[in-house]
């Protein structure tokens, strides 16, 4: 795996995007990245919050739809919070992605040259809106030398553009690189990204199937 953090301010070293990607007790590799609403402090601050809450949950062995539920409910019950946007999923020994989404851009599955959103059917509302809701988890078997590529919307939104086209680049940028390892292949991305203007935080993070 490989991540990298980008924020839209140089002098700034953090923001309110966030990733995690760690070995659970029960073995599996546990995968996420958010985006809070906001800038400045506030957002590093429910960035924190989210993100050390999602490590707590982690341990419960709860799946990813539970986990985003149950992050849901957090959020929603406290006056102060905003809303935010996650992704968070399991890979197993058998290969099979288990997430769930919440407002989130759906990752892209590089397999040999050909790319492709996952899909997202079961995709919910952004964290912190919808009191009660019930998060799905979704499956997606995947095979020796896929690549996940996990991405908050600052990676894809330009001002005037479409976000529809921005992840068509990003697609395209993937489709062109088959066969690089998940560092090589964030490494390609963010040149292509610094050669543009951008107003947003991003934060990405490539896992490759052994």
């Amino acid at each position: 795996m490989a991540a990298a953090y980008l924020p839209a301010e140089h002098d700034a070293a953090v923001g309110g995007d966030w990733y995690k990607c760690r070995r659970l007790r029960d073995g599996r590799a546990l995968l996420a990245i958010g985006d809070a609403v906001g800038h400045g402090l506030d957002a590093v601050a429910r960035m924190a919050q989210q993100r050390h809450a999602l490590a707590g949950l982690a341990q419960t062995g709860a799946s990813a739809g539970e986990m985003t539920t149950w992050l849901n409910e957090l959020l929603c019950s406290d006056a102060s919070a905003m809303t935010a946007t996650m992704i968070t999923g399991h890979v197993d020994h058998d290969r099979v992605l288990r997430w769930a989404c919440a407002g989130h851009p759906p990752p892209l599955l590089r397999r040999g040259n050909e790319v492709s959103p996952l899909p997202s059917d079961h995709l919910g509302p952004l964290l912190g809106l919808t009191p009660g809701y019930a998060y799905e988890t979704a499956e997606v078997p995947l095979r020796s030398g896929d690549l996940l590529l996990l991405y908050t919307d600052g990676v894809v939104e330009r001002r005037g553009e479409d976000i529809a086209e921005g992840i068509g680049n990003l697609s395209r940028s993937l489709s062109d690189n088959p066969g690089l390892s998940p560092g090589e292949t964030l490494d390609r991305i963010i040149a292509e990204y610094r050669r543009s203007a951008h107003d947003d935080d991003a934060c990405l993070l490539a896992v490759q199937a052994d």
